[in-house]
């Protein structure tokens, strides 16, 4: 809408005000922000803003910093477009400047950024952090309320809303800051996180930045891969006690890095290589969860009235110079020696308008809400307001006293994201149509996304349930447009436009004869649920990597989490289901630090504990076992400090001290292996280093029942890892790339697809699994490597149910699968999201799954392409 001042509803939760040169953001920024902004194809180098509504917790954070650096990644691709025209045209063009990004967001911000240091870097990204400060008397927040903006620039003006829940109100002010640092504590606080956070994101480190050797914690270990030096193990590991903190321009010393792994080059001799500065922090100061919410009230600026020159002409001004002062504001002398006031003429000023975007987390927060200053002038609000942008928690709309309140501000529309008014709509179509298709192969590997139509609850008339594509228009008038609001997923429609040929093979494959084959397998029920199998970041297609491993009477673990894991299980299943698949979750795996292999982790942690602790006063006394590097633990710390996410409810163990030559070295994070083991029924778990980055671990995981499940995370081809994997029941490992782009998988530290069927014939593995695909285009893999005689070979899909009982059934899937990605092919090359194009690679003799009398070939793929010419 060019040159429309808007509030355009992108996610639930979330809302973008539009003008021609700046877009701003408000609401939360939860872990499936990024992927429902690139469902629409939405790009954010326009964004300058970004305003942070609700408590600072995960649930409305949790996505902030992948959306961060995707925005840091775009700027930094505009300015290098901007640069020339590498065509070599004579036209030059003046280089961008990196804009970068303002945050506008509550207490434990600074605090929740800094403690992604160990895993989050983009080098001089123009990031401002601001956290908007509270008002605690009542006279500031009067004054606040009738004029005293929190922020303007040439657009808008933003009121920020402090909103308290009724328990604090019943405390004193004193009370309610009770814990807090004292003013002097706050600003050194505040100092230390803002040095940290500008390191993270506005630092001048490189690859080559050295640093002298001989730091007593760069002493190489024995490992089991000669490839990869070894790390201190935990024992001697920064001290983790939270007593301390250091800022980086504090520090005298640089800690050096202690993997060569992270550049191409090795260092010079005598030098090592450094890590960014924000890194070698040890830890930060100690915070606490805060209960605050906030709300914005947002309006465009005040518009002066208009000139009418025919009753200046009544009041003797002359047409020319004077018309021009009085315009400017100002008073003139007629011949006639009468004084004209601007008032006297000019019609009255227009106040700003805008609308209301408020974030009640639950019900106890309405009370402060109805109360604030900012609605007792109710002309005021009916004339500014036109749309009011509610985020409910649970419950919050059905309470009376809010309805009224919505009621008496019947002139504006009502915008509602809240779970029982909104039904629980499919948001991410792409995964949906790809997963409706595949479930006409098999019902059991490939399950419908779960979703309901049906709205929770009453919604009065009022009440305008929230839908992306939602605009709301504020010049030149107010205007709610539904227009661009796409109708609710239709499985019929999906299944009426999927190619004849896929569905005649889709029915072949469903009518195939192998039925069960492996059902005599002690493990047959076990089942291996690929939740996410996309690398890098969430696409349209896959989400990324999270993997679901169910053995009947010895509860699940989850491979790997990340962003927006727990998105996927709530597709799965439905509300009972997903109720018991988190009561049976025993334990949490964290491969690397890697946005796309954890960050998703405490959203996972936190839906586990609310279920099984559903109660302050619980007496429940279930543990979650956590498998990850110790500085994963480190993270889980200092994250504890800003919201009760089930972490005073794990037993932790090490990677670090489940490497073979630390089995024998017991210390505080392996003391409660056996517990760990037991609760588990699991005989070993064992870790081996990985290529890929600092910290970074394959892994294999033994049950009392004989079932092992080998796991390589992010990395490429290891011997220890073949060595810890011997004899699998499931090998599970990454193919990122496909067989011809070997050199991108080496310089990436990823493995190809031959490279992963390889390491499970030399584990002698029975059943290989792929995933951690590339997200750049989709397409099946090309399985060159795959053997006549060798392990069942299995591509994984997002929401894919293996049972193992019923794995040989795989092979009959591979025609139709063929099919369906050419379908997926088309469907990119007649949109717009692929800007990069990939060899067309004609597919090698092989076979998948074993599947019986299909020859795979390159002919179709190579017809397709030639459309791209």
């Amino acid at each position: 809408m060019h040159g429309c001042n808007h509030a355009h509803l992108r996610s639930p939760g979330t809302c973008i005000l539009h003008f021609d040169g700046k877009r701003y953001l408000f609401g939360h920024i939860g872990e499936r922000a990024q992927r429902a902004l690139v469902e629409q194809t939405i790009r954010l180098t326009k964004i300058s803003d970004i305003f942070l509504s609700g408590r600072t917790e995960w649930q409305n954070t949790g996505g902030f910093v992948v959306l961060i650096l995707t925005m840091a990644d775009q700027d930094a691709a505009e300015v290098s477009d901007s640069l020339g025209n590498p065509q070599g045209g004579t036209k030059k063009r003046k280089p961008l400047e990196r804009k970068g990004v303002t945050v506008h967001g509550g207490e434990n911000l600074l605090h929740t950024l800094a403690t992604t240091r160990p895993f989050v870097f983009r080098r001089a990204m123009n990031l401002r952090p601001r956290e908007i400060p509270v008002v605690e008397s009542a006279e500031g927040k009067k004054k606040q309320a009738i004029g005293a903006s929190y922020f303007r620039d040439e657009n808008l003006i933003v009121h920020a809303l402090h909103i308290y829940p009724e328990e604090d109100l019943r405390n004193s002010t004193e009370e309610i800051k009770a814990g807090s640092p004292s003013v002097v504590g706050k600003v050194d606080r505040e100092t230390i996180l803002r040095s940290v956070v500008e390191q993270m994101f506005c630092s001048d480190w490189s690859m080559d930045t050295m640093a002298e050797e001989g730091d007593p914690l760069d002493a190489p270990g024995p490992s089991t891969d000669t490839s990869v030096e070894s790390l201190p193990t935990s024992s001697s590991s920064p001290d983790m006690s939270r007593s301390r903190s250091t800022s980086p321009s504090k520090r005298s010393k640089l800690i050096p890095e202690r993997d060569p792994n992270l550049s191409t080059t090795l260092p010079p001799p005598g030098k090592t290589r450094a890590p960014w500065p924000a890194s070698t922090v040890h830890s930060l100061p100690r915070s606490r969860p805060t209960r605050i919410s906030l709300s914005y009230i947002v309006t465009l600026h005040p518009k002066r009235g208009k000139f009418p020159p025919v009753k200046a002409r009544e009041l003797g001004v002359i047409p020319g110079p004077d018309f021009s002062r009085l315009t400017a504001g100002e008073a003139i002398t007629t011949p006639n020696g009468n004084v004209v006031q601007p008032a006297d003429v000019m019609e009255p000023v227009r106040p700003g308008t805008g609308v209301a975007v408020c974030d009640l987390p639950d019900t106890g927060y309405i009370k402060d809400f109805l109360e604030k200053e900012e609605w007792k002038d109710t002309e005021k609000v009916r004339t500014e307001i036109g749309c009011f942008f509610w985020i409910l928690g649970s419950g919050v709309s059905a309470n009376e006293r809010l309805r009224s309140f919505m009621k008496q501000m019947g002139h504006s529309k009502h915008v509602i994201s809240a779970p029982d008014v909104c039904p629980n709509a499919i948001t991410f179509k792409g995964g949906a149509k790809s997963s409706t298709k595949l479930n006409l192969l098999d019902e059991k590997f490939f399950a419908l996304p779960y979703s309901s139509v049906r709205v929770p609850s009453q919604v009065d008339e009022f009440m305008e349930p929230a839908k992306p594509g939602m605009i709301f228009r504020i010049e030149p008038r107010w205007e709610f447009d539904t227009k661009a609001v796409k109708p609710p997923f239709s499985r019929e429609a999906i299944l009426q436009e999927a190619e004849p040929a896929y569905v005649e093979l889709a029915r072949i494959a469903r009518e195939s004869k192998i039925k069960n084959p492996g059902d005599d397998s002690p493990w047959k029920d076990v089942e291996v649920i690929t939740l996410g199998t996309g690398s890098a970041l969430p696409s349209k297609y896959r989400n990324v990597s999270a993997t679901l491993v169910k053995l009947p009477g010895a509860g699940s673990i989850l491979l790997d989490a990340g962003e927006n894991t727990l998105g996927q299980p709530r597709r799965l299943y439905d509300p009972t289901g997903l109720k018991a698949a988190l009561g049976d979750l025993k334990g949490l795996y964290i491969s690397h630090l890697h946005a796309d292999q954890h960050l998703g982790f405490s959203a996972v942690l936190k839906a586990w504990y609310n279920e099984v602790y559903p109660l302050a006063n619980s007496e429940a006394n279930q543990l979650m076992n956590v498998v990850a590097s110790w500085k994963f633990l480190v993270w889980l710390r200092e994250y504890a400090d800003v919201e009760e996410f089930g972490f005073s409810k794990i037993r932790f163990i090490s990677c670090e001290d489940l490497l073979r030559k630390n089995l024998n070295k017991p210390n505080h994070l392996t003391a409660h292996l056996p517990e760990v083991l037991d609760s588990l029924s699991l005989a070993p778990i064992q870790t081996s280093r990985a290529v890929h980055c600092l910290s970074s671990f394959t892994t294999s995981w033994t049950w009392s029942n004989g079932f092992k499940i080998a796991y390589s995370g992010d990395t490429r081809p290891t011997k220890g890892f073949v060595e810890i994997g011997q004899n699998s029941t499931v090998l599970l490992h990454e193919a990122t790339f496909d067989d011809e782009l070997l050199p991108e998988a080496i310089a990436k530290k990823h493995s190809t697809t031959s490279e992963a069927i390889n390491a499970g014939k030399e584990m002698g593995a029975k059943n290989i699994i792929l995933t951690h695909f590339s997200q750049r285009y989709p397409r099946l893999p090309i399985l060159s490597a795959v053997e006549e005689n060798g392990p069942e070979v299995l591509i994984a899909f997002d929401l894919c149910r293996v049972r193992l009982g019923d794995v040989k059934r795989f092979g009959a899937f591979i025609p139709a699968l063929k099919e369906f990605y050419e379908e997926a092919d088309e469907e990119k090359i007649e949109g717009v999201e692929e800007v990069e194009e990939e060899p067309v690679v004609e597919e090698k003799k092989g076979k998948v799954g074993k599947a019986r009398g299909y020859k795979p070939g390159g002919n179709k793929s190579k017809k397709k392409s030639d459309k791209r010419a």
